[in-house]
């Protein structure tokens, strides 16, 4: 009877994990709205927002790996949830570290890279949504897994195709911005990416997963 307690209160616990992935998405989306359109006490309140996300969401995964452990609970998945568990807690983490760096290192973006900047940034966000609903599905409709994997990989392509397209835009025809201004911006455009890349990551491991369930 512990057990099986224990394993609902795991699952409970995963669950409410990934709500707060895709809350945290959200807020770093709007975050990065707020500040290109220069809406401080927005941006500031994103900050602290997703900075609350990120305490949360670090107690949350050490308490999942310390009830896996010490119950030595669901022994045949253990790894792959914990493997599960570190992807979610990458991209939560990137999300984070991404916003906190514009009020750390406020960046200037020239209104004209504004729509694009954006869109690279929605693209991001929508592949972090899917990895959130791929791996509800990997727990409770394995057989929709496919599909949503599939379609992670279409916006990292995606992904990296705008933000070459954004940085070739900032080298070649920002001619009245310095070396470093270019550098920052690339920099900022290259750590979007990193968020795809890490969705990616988890799909992987998903696509691993849904092949070890089936034999």
């Amino acid at each position: 009877m512990l057990g099986r307690n224990k394993v609902k209160q795991i699952v409970a616990d995963l669950d409410q994990f990934i709500d707060k992935m895709d809350e945290c998405v959200l807020i770093y989306k709007n975050g990065i709205r707020n500040y290109l359109e220069g809406n401080k006490d927005a941006f500031n309140g994103n900050i602290q927002a997703i900075t609350a996300i990120r305490d949360n969401t670090t107690d949350m995964r050490r308490g999942i790996e310390n009830s896996l452990y010490t119950y030595a609970l669901i022994t045949e998945n253990r790894i792959d949830i914990l493997q599960l568990l570190e992807h979610m807690d990458m991209i939560v983490g990137q999300l984070y570290k991404n916003l906190v760096q514009y009020e750390i290192e406020i960046p200037f973006f020239p209104s004209e890279l504004n729509i694009e900047f954006l869109k690279l940034v929605e693209l991001v966000s929508l592949s972090v949504e899917i990895v959130a609903q791929a791996i509800r599905d990997h727990f409770r409709s394995p057989q929709q897994l496919t599909e949503k994997i599939h379609t992670i990989y279409f916006y990292e392509k995606e992904v990296e195709k705008l933000a070459q397209a954004i940085k070739r835009k900032v080298f070649h025809e920002m001619e009245n911005f310095k070396l470093s201004q270019k550098i920052h911006l690339r920099y900022f455009t290259l750590h979007v990416e990193q968020i795809a890349e890490e969705a990616v990551k988890a799909a992987d491991l998903l696509s691993v997963l849904a092949v070890k369930q089936r034999y």
